[in-house]
């Protein structure tokens, strides 16, 4: 599998770039293409936390505020 990338609708506070996010076979990342700043989540991790497999819903919000918060929280390029 290569890698899948989605431009979000956040905003890099560093620069201004389009935040975007891309999967990989084991991981999710986010980050900036202008900054080549990312943060990086275990796939594992992300399903643990976002899919509530009862009522087969997985929490897209969730994990994308999760990521951007990982993101702003992360050291400054």
């Amino acid at each position: 599998m290569g890698l899948v990338t989605v431009e979000t609708v956040n905003v890099c506070p560093f620069c201004g770039g389009v935040l975007e996010l891309v999967e990989d076979e084991s991981s999710v990342w986010f980050g900036c293409r202008r900054c080549m700043r990312y943060v990086k989540r275990d796939k594992r991790e992300v399903v643990k936390r976002h899919v509530d497999y009862r009522k087969k819903r997985f929490n897209w919000s969730g994990m994308m505020a999760e990521l951007y918060q990982l993101y702003l929280t992360s050291s400054p390029p």
